[in-house]
C-alpha cells in the first residue's frame, strides 16, 4: 500500500478513466486503463461518491463523521487509510 500525506487541506479526485455505477450492495468501479475491475460496500461507496472536485480531506472527514456517527479520530484514520489503497491502486489523486 502507498504511504500517502493527507493534511486536512488534502483534495483527492477521482481518475477520470474510472467508470462507475452504484449497485445494491454498494459501488462496482472498472479502471479503463488497466481493464480491473473493483466492488467497494456502502462505506466506500460513500466514500468515493464524496471525492467531489474541490472538497478537501478535512470536510471529507467532518462529513463522513457527522453521517456514521464515529469519532473523528476513527473516521480520520479509517478514510486516510481507504483513500491511502485508493491511490496506490490507481484510482484518486491527491493534491497539496
Amino acid at each position: 500500500m502507498s504511504d500517502i500525506s493527507l493534511t486536512p487541506d488534502s483534495i483527492a479526485t477521482r481518475n477520470e478513466d474510472v467508470l462507475y455505477s452504484e449497485v445494491a450492495d454498494g459501488m462496482s468501479l472498472m479502471d479503463i486503463e488497466s481493464g480491473r475491475y473493483f466492488h467497494f460496500e456502502a462505506t466506500g461507496a460513500r466514500i468515493w461518491l464524496s471525492l467531489s472536485p474541490g472538497t478537501t480531506f478535512g470536510q471529507l472527514c467532518a462529513n463522513l463523521g457527522s453521517e456514521f456517527e464515529v469519532e473523528p479520530e476513527q473516521c480520520e484514520q479509517e478514510t486516510h487509510e481507504f483513500i491511502s489503497e485508493l491511490h496506490a491502486l490507481g484510482l484518486v489523486e491527491i493534491q497539496g
